[in-house]
C-alpha cells in the first residue's frame, strides 16, 4: 500500500465505511502506525480506542472492543516504528514484523484475555512481562 491507500483505509475505517469483515489484522496495524505517526502514544491509544468502539457500535457488535489487546498491539507497533521511514515503508515494516497474531499468546493466557477485566482495562502481560 502507498501513503494514499493507507490514509484512505484510515478514513474509511474511521467513517465506518468498511464492512466488519473487511478490517483485518494488517489493517489494524496500518491504522496504529498512522495514529502513532500523528501523535504520542497516549493520544494514539485514545484515538484507536474511540475508533474501534465506534466501528463496533456501527456494526452492532457488542463486546468487540478489548482494551488489553488493543494496547498490546499498539505498543508492539510503537516499538517497531521507524519514523525515519516514509509512512508506507513504516506500515510495511510493522505489518511484516507483527504478522503473527499468535504473538499475543506468548504474553497472555487465554484465561486472562477472556476475562472481563482485560476487556475493560489494560492488564500487564502475565506470561512474558
Amino acid at each position: 500500500m502507498n501513503d494514499t491507500q493507507i490514509l484512505t483505509l484510515v478514513e474509511r475505517f474511521e467513517r465506518c465505511l468498511l464492512a466488519k469483515d473487511e478490517f483485518h489484522h494488517r489493517d489494524h496495524l496500518a491504522v496504529a502506525v498512522v495514529y502513532l505517526y500523528a501523535s504520542d502514544f497516549p493520544s494514539a491509544m485514545d484515538r484507536m480506542r474511540a475508533s474501534l468502539q465506534r466501528f463496533a457500535a456501527h456494526h452492532g457488535v457488542r463486546g468487540l472492543y478489548h482494551e488489553t489487546i488493543t494496547r498490546f498491539w499498539l505498543q508492539q507497533a510503537e516499538q517497531r516504528l521507524d519514523r525515519s521511514l516514509c509512512l508506507s515503508e513504516s506500515v510495511q515494516k510493522v505489518q511484516h514484523e507483527l504478522a503473527d497474531k499468535g504473538l499475543l499468546s506468548r504474553y497472555y493466557s487465554k484465561q486472562v484475555l477472556d476475562s472481563r477485566e482485560a476487556r475493560e482495562r489494560w492488564m500487564e502481560p502475565e506470561l512474558n512481562p
